[in-house]
């Protein structure tokens, strides 16, 4: 039987259930409305009939009072038809006979009646020939005395024998109302017995069907646990013929599948595995493989001599292995973004030791995912650089050295030419004089490339390190631009300058940020024209942002990815520069733990920006000292 029919069987044996259920309940509430009807047409109609009898009684005798007091025609209107009334009456309670004693009663009635209404034509022929004749006043005394000794008490017997009528089926009434009630509680306490029989019987049912069908698919759940733990060998117990008997079956003949590929390809994979870690082993840098929250799964031999061995780092998190946060912080960040996270820069250069040597690392982080593009975790690979950190050392100190011992001959150069220039050796003519202006101009020039050179090196080789300190942005800001404007109004530009009261502070170095302020505005002057320069302040999270905006010619897309680089020059640019401003820049912001980046749309201006911690002191304090 298949699952599909086991489920419409079961449906089918709850849908029998409450239509036996259903139409117990329906019969048993039309015998309940049949009681109701019979009480109704057996007594009910009797009860109104008696009811009506006696208030047509009661109208006859209100017509012979009216007689008495002479409103004769009155008196007759009323009588017949009230005495119509009391027989239409009575003959619906003769013809509706049903309980014991009820014929006797209408027996007497009828026999009650026919006296009382030959009493009543007797008193009522006897009032209209007083009334024709004129009989004196002892003629209406006896009339009166007939009605209180003959018409009244007759008039009460019948009354009587009518609400012994009404009271004979009222009881009646009553007795059957309380054997219904009886009859219905036995019924409701049967229907309910009844229905709860059935809701048993259809959760026994329910509950031995679903274990029918259920039970397989545990078992088919149980095996596949063990199967995803490695436990191949798990099988099925197929006990039915239906789906479920199939499906596991079939599952049975994929797990023998999977044993046969897994006998067959486990050397492959072990090959394959051994291999890829043979080649992580094999490299020079360090690798460190992790998970995709972080943890460390594979270490490759070089990482061993920096970060312990594997045994000992795996499964811990690569934030307690690595000496430095900027390794958590890539990994995090690769895992979330799921992008490749290289850094550059200084900023960017990890100093490890290695057998008690220090060398310099580059680090890369890359996302690992499957065919399925799903996050797998993520390869760390720190690339020694240190050997491109002696060359760059080497050439710096050449630079240095070159910078320094050209700034004697350079000094004297300057001195001769602003001695020629000031007429030392005689007059000049004006070409003489001219051609003096240009070597005093490229003198300086020459001067101030070795200036920035020396300085460079410095930053490079970490003789130039910041000397930290709290201060108020907005006063930082405000004293660099103070010095600035001049020389930009000089150029007929105007300087506009946006900062806002309440800048938070910052821990730097005031004149390198000066001096990194004042480069990317003497760059923007060499490039703008017409228009202006705009500088702006803003908190953006932990820093603080400040952008220097022109309306120059711009930088092509090129240049942007190099305009940072020693000796680059945009192309059309005005003299003055050697192409060091904006690197030395770049290693100041760095040096403070920021970064730059420049935007640019040729043509229509460009805009740097640079970021800077901030000072995590209270502000109120520090102006108090």
């Amino acid at each position: 039987m298949s699952v599909r029919t086991k489920l419409l069987l079961s449906y089918l044996i709850f849908v029998v259930a409450l239509v036996v259920l259903g139409g117990w309940s329906a019969f048993r509430l039309r015998e309940m409305g049949g009681v109701s009807r019979r009480i109704i047409s057996n007594n009910y109609d009797s009860v109104v009939a008696a009811q009506e009898m006696k208030e047509s009684l009661e109208r006859q005798d209100s017509a012979a009072l009216f007689a008495l007091l002479g409103a004769r025609e009155k008196a007759k209107t009323q009588l017949l038809e009230h005495r119509e009334r009391f027989d239409a009456n009575f003959q619906k309670a003769a013809n509706n006979i049903t309980e014991v004693g009820e014929p006797d009663a209408i027996a007497a009635i009828r026999r009650d009646r026919e006296v009382y209404y030959q009493l009543f034509d007797a008193f009522m022929l006897r009032l209209n020939a007083t009334a024709s004749t004129g009989t004196p006043k002892q003629e209406e005394l006896s009339e009166r005395n007939e009605y209180f000794t003959q018409l009244e008490p007759q008039f009460n017997k019948l009354r009587a024998e009518c609400d012994h009528l009404l009271q004979l089926n009222q009881l009646a009434m009553l007795g059957k109302s309380e054997a219904a009630a009886g009859v219905a509680q036995l019924w409701f306490y049967r229907t309910l017995l009844i229905a709860g029989v059935l809701v048993a019987a259809g959760l026994l049912l329910a509950i031995f069907l679903a274990n029918r069908i259920v039970e397989p698919l545990r078992q088919l759940t149980a095996t596949t646990v063990k199967m995803a733990g490695g436990d191949l060998d798990a099988r099925v117990k197929v006990n039915s013929r239906d789906e479920v008997g199939v499906l596991a079956a079939e599952y049975n003949r994929m797990a023998e599948r999977i044993r046969q590929l897994r006998r067959s390809d486990l050397g492959k994979l072990l090959v394959a595995q051994q291999t890829t870690e043979a080649a992580i082993d094999s490299l020079y840098d360090p690798v460190i493989v992790t998970d995709g929250e972080g943890c460390v799964t594979k270490l490759n031999q070089a990482a061993e001599e920096i970060f312990g061995s594997e045994n000992e780092n795996t499964g811990k998190h690569v934030g307690e292995i690595t000496r430095d946060e900027r390794i958590a912080v890539a990994v995090a960040e690769a895992l979330e973004s799921q992008r490749p996270v290289a850094g550059e820069g200084m900023s960017s250069v990890l100093p490890l030791a290695v057998d008690g040597l220090e060398r310099a690392f580059r680090l890369r982080t890359t996302p690992m995912r499957d065919s399925g593009h799903r996050l797998l975790g993520a390869v760390t690979i720190l690339e020694d650089i240190t050997h491109l950190r002696e060359i760059d050392r080497l050439k710096s100190e050449f630079i240095a050295t070159a910078s320094h011992e050209l700034r004697t001959p350079l000094t004297s150069v300057q001195m001769g030419v602003h001695l020629l220039l000031e007429g030392a050796l005689g007059e000049l003519t004006d070409s003489q004089n001219e051609v003096l202006q240009a070597c005093r101009q490229d003198c300086e020039r020459l001067d101030k490339l070795m200036r920035d050179l020396l300085d460079l090196s410095r930053i490079e080789a970490g003789e130039s390190l910041p000397q930290f300190a709290p201060l108020s942005a907005r006063d930082l800001l405000s004293t660099a631009i103070k010095e600035l404007r001049p020389q930009v109004e000089a150029n007929g530009l105007k300087l506009t300058v946006d900062v806002p009261v309440e800048l938070p502070w910052v821990s730097v170095d005031r004149l390198q940020i000066e001096r990194v302020l004042g480069n990317l505005v003497i760059n923007a002057l060499r490039h703008t024209k017409d228009g202006g320069i705009n500088i702006r302040a803003e908190q953006r999270d932990n820093y603080l942002a400040v952008s220097v905006y022109d309306t120059g010619t711009g930088i092509p897309n090129e240049y942007l990815p190099h305009i940072f680089e020693k000796f680059v020059q945009v192309p059309d640019a005005s003299t003055g520069g050697a192409g060091l401003g904006l690197t030395i820049s770049k290693s100041i912001v760095e040096a403070h733990g920021g970064q730059i980046s420049v935007q640019s749309q040729f043509g229509l201006g460009t805009s740097f920006t640079f970021t800077l911690p901030l000072a995590y002191v209270e502000a109120g304090s520090m102006q108090k000292e």
